[in-house]
Order: C-alpha cells, then sequence, then structure tokens
C-alpha cells in the first residue's frame, strides 16, 4: 500500500475537521471548507465557545460540533443549527463526548448520543428530534464513548469504559434497537465464558469485522500462542456474526485510535502508523505528525488533541496543524 501526503496551508489552525466528498470542513471554526486543490472558502461564522470537535453524517447534510470534555453540542442541518443537545455532568470532564451521525439506506439520519444519562444510549431522528429508543428498561453502568456506526450503518459501536477505570467496548444492532428498544440495554461480551477482555479503542472494518485494539485475553477462550503474557496489548480482527477472532496479532507499539482498510490499519498513538492486521507489524510510519497520545475514551489528563478526519473507505486521514492540514491517501 502506497502513501502520498499533501499539505494544505490555512490561515489560521484548524479546530475541527470532518471529510465531505474532496473538501474538509472545519465545523467549530464556523463551517470553513478546504479543498484539496487549495481553495478555501469562509462563510465567517463564529460560535465563541469552547467546541473543540465534530462529526458529520455521510451525505453531508448534518453536522454536530461538541466539546470533547464538555456537556454541550450543536446540531447542524446545511450548516444552520438546529438545536442544542447536552450531555450528563457525571465525569463528563474525563472523558470523550460520545456523539455519531448516520444516514440510512432510507435517507433518514440517526443521532446516536446519551442526551439524560451518562449510561443511557438513544437513537433519535435527526430531522426531527424524535426519540426512537424511549424504553422501561434500566441502563448498565457503563460510560458510552466513542460512538461510531459501522459502514452499512448496520451497527453500533460504544468504546467507553467502566468504574475502575477499564477500556471496554459493545456493539448494538441498530434495526434491532429501533424495533426492540431495550436492546439497548442487554450488552453482550465479545468473548464467551471466564475470559477477560480490556478494548483500549476499536474501529469497524470490512464487512462484519471489528478490529479491537485489547488485552487480557485468555487463553481457553481465543488461544493466542505468542509467549505474551495476557496483559500485553494485541491487535484483534474479530467476526461480529460468528462471535469470534480471525486474527490476533502482538502490537510492536502503541495504535491509540484505529482507521481500518482492507487488511491494514493506521493507528494514530503520538503519530500514524500504518499496520498489518495479521501481524502487528508496522509498515510505515510518520513521527513528524504529531496526533496526540489517545488510548482510551478517558482523556482529561492529556494535551488538546489535534483535529484527525478519518476516511477508511477513501483510504485517506487527515490532522491539523499549526500551520495547516495534512492530508496522508494510501492507494494500492
Amino acid at each position: 500500500m502506497k502513501a502520498e501526503r499533501l499539505f494544505l496551508p490555512t490561515p489560521s489552525p484548524p479546530e475541527s475537521l470532518c471529510w465531505s466528498g474532496e473538501e474538509l470542513v472545519d465545523w467549530v471554526s464556523g463551517g470553513i471548507r478546504h479543498a484539496l486543490d487549495g481553495r478555501i472558502v469562509d462563510p465567517y461564522i463564529r460560535h465563541g465557545y469552547r467546541f473543540d470537535a465534530a462529526v458529520m453524517s455521510q451525505d453531508g447534510r448534518y453536522a454536530v460540533f461538541y466539546e470533547k470534555l464538555g456537556t454541550k453540542a450543536v446540531l447542524l442541518r446545511d450548516g444552520r443549527q438546529v438545536r442544542e443537545l447536552n450531555r450528563s455532568y457525571y465525569h463528563a470532564d474525563v472523558y470523550e463526548y460520545p456523539i455519531a451521525l448516520q444516514t440510512l439506506p432510507s435517507g433518514r439520519t440517526l443521532l446516536a448520543h446519551c442526551p439524560e444519562e451518562y449510561c443511557r444510549l438513544e437513537l433519535e431522528d435527526a430531522e426531527t428530534g424524535q426519540r426512537l429508543t424511549r424504553r422501561e428498561s434500566e441502563s448498565p453502568d457503563f460510560f458510552h464513548s466513542r460512538l461510531q456506526f459501522s459502514r452499512d450503518g448496520r451497527y453500533l459501536l460504544s468504546a467507553g469504559w467502566i468504574w475502575h477505570p477499564v477500556d471496554a467496548a459493545y456493539v448494538f444492532d441498530v434495526a434491532q434497537a429501533l424495533e426492540r428498544p431495550e436492546s439497548l440495554d442487554q450488552f453482550q461480551d465479545l468473548v464467551r465464558g471466564d475470559s477477560f477482555l480490556e478494548v483500549h479503542s476499536a474501529a469497524f472494518g470490512a464487512r462484519d469485522t471489528l478490529v479491537l485494539n485489547c488485552s487480557g485475553l485468555d487463553g481457553n477462550e481465543t488461544p493466542v500462542g505468542d509467549g505474551q503474557p495476557e496483559s500485553a496489548v494485541r491487535l484483534g480482527v474479530y467476526s461480529l456474526t460468528e462471535r469470534r477472532f480471525l486474527s490476533l496479532a502482538p502490537l510492536e507499539q502503541p495504535v491509540g485510535t484505529l482507521m481500518v482498510m482492507e487488511d491494514h490499519a493506521v493507528g494514530f498513538y503520538e503519530h500514524p502508523k500504518l499496520i498489518e492486521l495479521t501481524t502487528g507489524r508496522v509498515l510505515e510510519s510518520w513521527p513528524g505528525l504529531a496526533t496526540g497520545q489517545q488510548s482510551s475514551s478517558i482523556i482529561h489528563h492529556l494535551d488538546p488533541l489535534p483535529p484527525l478526519a478519518l476516511d477508511p473507505v477513501g483510504r485517506r486521514f487527515a490532522v491539523g496543524t499549526d500551520k495547516g492540514i495534512e492530508v496522508v491517501r494510501f492507494s494500492a
């Protein structure tokens, strides 16, 4: 896999980045658009608050900008404010705000977030604000964070934490949640039996796969055979339909946030690294491009993270710097 690097100078450091076709949009800075050919379109909108991150729907109609370690977010439609969003104050200053958008084949865009309790995940119609997952069931004690829809919208991932703290992740069937909302409160562990799995970061791969940066696996449940202790961090490719690991490899270096492209992944701990999934080997890295030290949803102790936009389908990512935007594109 070959990599091409492109630099886009900007008048001021970008505050957030989202891919929109061949453009990168900085919603926190008011919706400034940076085209890959260097053109910049600035609507001259400024929000005047501590927002520092954003997510965007695939069709480009909806976006949410928010404060990672705060309680406030704003939903936009076609660049115009629709409504303000909130989450519980409870430890909000410790871990990343849980929020994601997904446009379904029907054209409806779902908003996933935790508007009332840190442990209660909800799906809403982004257009109307209608709560689609109202239910009477109690929600397990889990801090939802780093929400992510699979590429086809079938699954929703929450990579958060439980008290101690321990990193953990759960996956929910979106269609089932819309039909039977209480399924959002019926967590299913990725491994069975007495195995313990701590998931530090995760990302959806091709088809039904989930790539996990994990530790604590039990040899009886998921044989490792690499001679490393169970506490060692590994990179696993997990099938959600078969409920088993397809591969599990020792890691040479910490990987942090993940972006998966076919048989490879990019890890963003300290700087981007191109990693082979089946072996965990680092094939290429960009040590001069700082991407922070996030390896968990708990980030209160870290220096501010640079804006990061991931496009696994387009096989590219972008990083905001003090001088502009660094784009790395991959080809076969």
